[in-house]
């Protein structure tokens, strides 16, 4: 490669962290990095300054100073970026790189399912939940409206229903089971402290105890039973609705989607693909980058894989 080879740089801006990696022109693999988190909901201005920070590391790792920013191309995918006003407000950024294309986290990981097709979706179910697809190039969006609101099928939706099936158990109002019983063991077995704790917990918090719903699904307990499926049955209404919207191949991406695709219901199943590359690739993608061939039969893992979690 010369010192002077335009490069291509795929950013993947999520809540928990922000991860770059960096490609050359034949789609080769050069470098990676990983800094905090850059969702928009925490701040547009601490967004940018991760994708900086992530953008120079990236082209460090792969050996290059200063003089690389200006011949490379960047494409964005940022957390909670659905707001038009923040998408004006970056897309008017002043850059040093060679050019920059920012979307949301969904439609670059949809790109990379699909290997950048202007059809198909995806179904991403992690702490939260979204169903995203493009149908000749065009978005669509199903859910992902945050934890408050919508988010169903997620981990952190999983996790509360938990936590409220324990609270309502020690009550008397719903079964107990070894589950419910070891969800109280872990607050002391006080209503008092789930309360106060709930006062400050975030999306994220409840999505651990998602990891418990799995735990006891193994253990065959019936309240563990019951909660995945009704996981499904959401997953299920929010596959239906892509597929009433005209996108019929959808890819299941996100820590706890391993979990909940047993528990979906039939009907859907017919429905789901393998995704062909990951988040970072769809940015490489939208940076106006290629990507190495896949074997045939295989989901592309050059690069570090996305460990798995319930977030």
């Amino acid at each position: 490669m010369t010192q002077q080879e335009t490069l291509y740089l795929g950013i993947d801006g999520g809540g928990t962290n922000c991860r770059g990696r960096l490609r050359d022109g034949t789609g080769a693999l050069l470098g990676e990095a990983m800094t905090g988190p850059a969702n928009t909901r925490l701040g547009l201005e601490l967004a940018q300054q991760q994708v900086a920070n992530v953008a120079r590391e990236t082209l460090v790792n792969a050996g290059f100073g200063e003089e690389a920013v200006a011949r490379t191309h960047v494409g964005i995918g940022l957390a909670g970026l659905h707001v038009a006003a923040d998408k004006e407000i970056l897309r008017t950024w002043e850059h040093p790189f060679a050019s920059l294309r920012i979307e949301n986290d969904a439609h670059i990981a949809c790109l990379g399912a699909h290997a950048g097709a202007r059809d198909g979706g995806i179904m991403i179910i992690g702490t939260g939940s979204c169903g995203y697809g493009l149908v000749r190039g065009h978005p669509v969006n199903v859910g992902g409206w945050g934890f408050l609101l919508s988010d169903g099928a997620s981990g952190a939706q999983v996790g509360r229903a938990a936590l409220r099936h324990a609270l309502a158990a020690l009550d008397g109002i719903r079964d107990v089971s070894p589950m419910t019983d070891s969800i109280m063991f872990h607050f002391g077995d006080s209503q008092e402290d789930m309360v106060i704790w709930s006062e400050h917990a975030k999306p994220a918090d409840y999505a651990k105890f998602a990891k418990t719903v799995v735990e006891f699904v193994e253990k065959k307990d019936p309240v563990a039973h019951k909660l995945m499926r009704d996981c499904g049955s959401e997953a299920s209404a929010i596959l239906r609705a892509l597929a009433w919207r005209g996108i019929n191949q959808i890819a299941l991406m996100g820590g706890f989607a391993e979990y909940v695709e047993p528990w979906l219901e039939a009907d859907v199943t017919s429905l789901l693909v393998p995704r062909q590359y990951d988040a970072r690739d769809g940015a490489v993608l939208l940076a106006g980058g290629v990507l190495p061939k896949l074997e045939p039969g295989f989901e592309h893992q050059i690069g570090h894989s996305e460990s798995a979690s319930y977030g």
